[in-house]
Order: C-alpha cells, then sequence, then structure tokens
C-alpha cells in the first residue's frame, strides 16, 4: 500500500495511488520521522532532510497514559511531485471522471511507499526522531510487526518522558547560586534529546550538586564537603530523606560511568534507563527543595 499527498490541497490518498488511490477521510496524522541506531544519528537526520524527501510515520494509534505509539513509515517514492489517477472526490471530480471514461482524475502528488525497516536498519531496537526542528520528541522502537498487507508496524515508547524536568522558579532558589543551579539544570534539558546517557547522567550530577548545595551554602565552609555524596548525606540528616536518596543514586549512578569502578564491581555500562533514572531523581530533587513552579 502507498500513500499520495496531493500538491495542491493536502488531501491524502492511499492504494495504488498511482492509479486508483482512494481518499482518506479522515485524514491519518503524519509526522516527518528519522530513522538511526543512535538517538544523535536520528535526530541530525531529522534536521537535514529536505521537506519532501523525509521519511513520513503514519500514526495508527497512540495511548496516552503508556505512551505507547503504532503505526508505519513511508519513504518517497521517484520524483517528486508525480501525476497520479485517483478516485474523484465531490460532483465536480465525478464529472470530470465520466468525461474521461476511466473513472479516475488525474492530480499531482507526492507519493511515498512502504519503507523496508528490518531491511534499511540493522540494529533491533533503533531510535527515531519524529516532527521538525521547531518540535521533536525522541523514541524507542520496540517491536516491529508484518501485517498481511506485507506492512511492517512499528511500536514505539519514548526515549525519556516529555516534561521529566519542571519549569524552575527562580525567585526560589537563594543567591548567588541561582544563576548556577538553573544553568546546570538548563544543560540537562538541553541534552536530554541529543546526548548519550553517561553525559546525561553527568550532567544531573552537576545539577543535583549545585541545588543541594544552594540549599545548604550557608551551613557549609568546607568546600571538600561540596560533593554530591556528601550533600545527599547532609539532606538525610536534616530530615530531607528522599532528597538524599535521590541524591546518593545520582552519585552512585555516575560512579558507574568510570571504567574502574565498572572492573572493580563487576558492573555494567551505563544505559538510557540509568540516564533517565537520574532525570527523574534530579527532578525530585528540585521540587522537593521548592525550586520549581509545579509543586
Amino acid at each position: 500500500m502507498s500513500l499520495g499527498i496531493d500538491k495542491n490541497n493536502h488531501i491524502i490518498y492511499e492504494g495504488y495511488v498511482l492509479y486508483g488511490g482512494r481518499a482518506l477521510f479522515p485524514a491519518p496524522h503524519l509526522f516527518a520521522i528519522a530513522i538511526a541506531e543512535t538517538p544523535e544519528e536520528a535526530l541530525d537526520q531529522l534536521k537535514q532532510s529536505n521537506h519532501h524527501n523525509r521519511l513520513l510515520f503514519r500514526e495508527d494509534e497512540f495511548d496516552p497514559v503508556s505512551m505507547v505509539r503504532r503505526g508505519r513509515v513511508y519513504e518517497p517514492n521517484g520524483s517528486q511531485p508525480t501525476q497520479c489517477c485517483v478516485c474523484p472526490i465531490g460532483e465536480v471530480e465525478l464529472s470530470e471522471a465520466k468525461r474521461e471514461s476511466s473513472g479516475v482524475v488525474r492530480k499531482q502528488l507526492f507519493c511515498y511507499e512502504r519503507y523496508p525497516l528490518c531491511v534499511r536498519v540493522s540494529s533491533r531496537q533503533p531510535f527515531a526522531a519524529i516532527g521538525t526542528d521547531a518540535g521533536y520528541s525522541i523514541w524507542r522502537i520496540v517491536s516491529n510487526d508484518r501485517t498481511y498487507f506485507d506492512e511492517e508496524l512499528v511500536t514505539m515508547r519514548p526515549l525519556y518522558f516529555l516534561g521529566a524536568i519542571p519549569d524552575l522558579a527562580p525567585d526560589n532558589i537563594p543567591e548567588p547560586w541561582r544563576t548556577k543551579v538553573q544553568e546546570t539544570v538548563g544543560k540537562v534539558v538541553d541534552s536530554m534529546y541529543r546526548a548519550n546517557a553517561d553525559s546525561i547522567v553527568e550532567l544531573c550530577r552537576h545539577a543535583a550538586s549545585a541545588s543541594l548545595f544552594a540549599h545548604f551554602h550557608e551551613q557549609i565552609t568546607d568546600l571538600d564537603k561540596t560533593d554530591l555524596g556528601r550533600l545527599a548525606k547532609r539532606a538525610e540528616e536534616e530530615g530531607l530523606r528522599l532528597v538524599g536518596a535521590c541524591g546518593k543514586t545520582v552519585a552512585d549512578l555516575h560512579s558507574r560511568i568510570k571504567p574502574n569502578m565498572q572492573m572493580q564491581h563487576n558492573l555494567g555500562s551505563i544505559c538510557d534507563r540509568d540516564a533517565e533514572l537520574a532525570v527523574q531523581c534530579l527532578s525530585f530533587i528540585l521540587r522537593d527543595l521548592g525550586y520549581t513552579r509545579s509543586q
């Protein structure tokens, strides 16, 4: 099955688009998509592709609770646009089709055919960047099933949950550490869809340290006690047990980045889920310290 998009009015057609394609009402949701083995590659491909040369994702199902997205992927077919014969819509086109004695009308369409994901991408669970430069999200393709019509139905989950870091309330952050907290948290937000897991954990450690130090700065005189592990312990001593636990979690995750720690304790390398955990821990620290707009 193929897709065609009318050059003039953007009506979407499905079927054997070059001859006999039928219009889809209501129109499906179509998104530009790029698929690669890493999030960085997928995002770069999305930004570098031209408007009509991009892959298209046709969303068939989206569950906002489980954040599961299902749909089909199409790629451009030949030169764009292409003259196609499609089934008529409305009385004017019906009259035209009768005059032609063919039952179809000619239109200029941007044509797309099914994208053979399993052939083009070697990774079993590749990443997908969906959207445009102005707004995009990163997803992991967790399964790829072939339908009866020989199309591939992909199932995706978000790499990181949207809105993981709440908006900061700068007035609630003590001076003179306000700028430092904003800067370090901003780097986490900017890197969530770009950096690898190690870098995200590293940035979360900096942001968590800055946030906790801003909270305890009047009580701390020894700069050697400003590392995240000691700040987390201080939080627990002050009754902020969950804040301390989150700080220790980020600190422990950061220690696993070091190759010597991995070898010494037989630990695996940091993965995407670890980075997501670090982001969620940082989010809790910020909220519990009262540094965010949403409490």
